[in-house]
């Protein structure tokens, strides 16, 4: 049973230019641990690679947040849900402490997609009721970037 649905879009500019004007702190503000690992890997590769990067797991994680009818409120917190990707490349979601807490205590799990295109990032989510269909890789430290 589908409980909610989200989506943000953004213009990576705009993140971009906060991020520049924060020194950077602001993805350690945004990103969980495993997600700011792949960012960090992903800048020192391509920079705009890795701001496309940190584009796509900001607007996952403010359609999450949608999905779940909380918004920015705990247990909702910008670093307790991580958007990773499975082996296959699939992006699976990841909760951590209080979110985690209760996600479980609900019986509530997430499908998300998220895309990026030049100067855009998208992410859809849908937050359901019941048995996750499950994708074969359950842990974070599992995750490819």
């Amino acid at each position: 049973m589908i409980v909610g649905i989200g989506t943000d879009i953004l213009q990576i500019p705009r993140l971009v230019a906060s991020y520049q004007r924060t020194q950077g702190r602001l993805a350690e503000r945004i990103l969980g641990p495993e997600e700011l690992s792949v960012f960090h890997e992903r800048m020192a590769r391509n920079e705009s690679r890795g701001m496309a990067y940190f584009a796509t797991r900001f607007a996952a994680k403010e359609a999450f947040s949608k999905a779940i009818g909380l918004g920015m409120r705990m247990p909702m917190s910008w670093r307790y849900m991580q958007t990773l990707n499975d082996a296959s490349g699939k992006p699976v979601a990841h909760y951590r402490d209080r979110l985690q807490t209760f996600m479980e205590e609900r019986h509530y799990h997430a499908q998300v997609s998220i895309s990026d295109e030049k100067d855009m990032a998208i992410a859809f989510v849908v937050v359901s009721y019941g048995t996750p269909i499950v994708s074969g890789v359950t842990r974070p430290e599992d995750m490819l970037g």
